[in-house]
This record gives structure tokens, C-alpha cells and sequence, in this order.
């Protein structure tokens, strides 16, 4: 009898968020995985992960690993390893405090370092605390196009734009994956016929 295993096995998206300590990575990962939560959370040490399984556009089912990273600049190095298993990426910021924006370019610099090519979007987090904004919706628009990047601004702690931005990120990750499977079918088909055609070759000759 024919093992069914690989058939309902999930396919997994794996998403990093990055950006400096306090901008909300942790909430906004526990709000995408477990709903709207008003608790407080402590800074991540090193790198946490929350998994949520979820049925996309495509009809498939699919299990989206949130890697949390740490923002502070000790933990850098070890974040930033984490970009290697990233199928997307998320930078974050918070609205009220204008330095994490700023630092937007170095984490970008710093991840594009590590590999070239990224499914990214930009998140602008904390828009329920529009009373201490102190980054424009148009400066973070702007830093979106800087990149040829969406951008969203989000509030971890309300649930507004989380479900929404993680969503097209994924639709970004799914049509690079298909595109890529796409050009490998293509080039083995390159090969088998190259193969095909130099074995005609040798049996007209020989």
C-alpha cells in the first residue's frame, strides 16, 4: 500500500522580521499566530519562532514559521544568520519613534550582505498610537519605494494590517517559488533534449 505521508505533508514558508528592539516584532508574530493579544511581552534573546498553519489564495494548506529576531545590536550577527532560512522578510519599524526608522537602510544593508536576492515588505507598526507619531504614513511610503517594496502601517497590539501585509508577502514568496520551479522544469527540459540530440548525432556518425 502507498505511503500517503508525503501527500498531506505541509509545505512550509519560513518569515523574518527584523528591525530594532521595541519596534513590536514580538506581538505582531503572536498576533498572526495566536490572534489579538493585549499582554506585555519581554525583548527577544536571540530568536524565537511561532507557527501558524493557513490556507492560501492557491487553495493549499501551508505551515508559516515567524521568526521572531532580536533588534538589540548584540544579538545582531546571530539575527541576521537567521535571513539564510528566510523565504521572506519583513522590516519594522514603530511610527512614534523616529530612530527605528532611520535605521531601516542599515538592516536592509546589512541583510542584502548576507543574500541578494528577498521577498521583502516594509511595516510601519504602532498606527494606534497616531497621537505620537513621529514618522509620516508619506516618509514610510517613500522608504518603500526606495526598495520597489509594499508598505504598510500596522498595529500589533489592535490586529490592524497584520493577516493583511504577512498575506502579500506570501503571495510574493508562493509566485517567486512557482517561477523558480517554473525555470528548473524548463532548463531539464534544455538538458534532456541537448541530451537527446547529441545521442542522434552519435548514432548518425557511428
Amino acid at each position: 500500500m502507498a505511503n500517503n505521508d508525503n501527500n498531506n505533508k505541509l509545505e512550509i514558508i519560513k518569515i523574518g522580521i527584523f528591525g530594532e528592539s521595541t519596534v513590536g516584532k514580538t506581538l505582531f508574530s503572536l498576533t498572526f499566530t495566536n490572534g489579538v493579544n493585549h499582554g506585555l511581552n519581554l525583548p527577544t534573546v536571540g530568536i524565537d519562532s511561532f507557527n501558524k498553519e493557513k490556507i492560501l489564495s492557491n487553495g493549499k494548506k501551508y505551515k508559516i514559521i515567524i521568526y521572531d529576531t532580536a533588534g538589540q545590536e548584540r544579538y545582531r550577527s546571530l539575527s541576521l544568520n537567521a535571513v539564510r532560512r528566510c523565504d521572506g522578510i519583513i522590516l519594522m519599524y514603530d511610527i512614534t519613534k523616529k530612530n527605528t526608522f532611520d535605521s531601516i537602510k542599515d538592516w536592509y544593508n546589512s541583510i542584502k550582505e548576507v543574500v541578494e536576492d528577498f521577498n521583502l515588505i516594509l511595516i510601519g507598526n504602532k498606527c494606534d498610537l497616531k497621537d505620537q507619531r513621529n514618522v509620516s504614513e508619506e516618509e514610510g511610503l517613500k522608504e518603500a519605494e526606495k526598495y520597489k517594496i509594499e508598505y504598510f502601517e500596522a498595529s500589533a497590539k489592535e490586529g490592524i494590517n497584520v493577516e493583511k501585509s504577512i498575506d502579500e508577502l506570501l503571495k510574493k514568496i508562493i509566485a517567486k517559488k512557482k517561477e523558480k520551479f517554473k525555470n528548473k522544469k524548463e532548463n531539464n527540459k534544455m538538458q534532456l533534449d541537448a541530451k537527446k540530440n547529441a545521442s542522434k548525432k552519435m548514432h548518425k556518425c557511428c
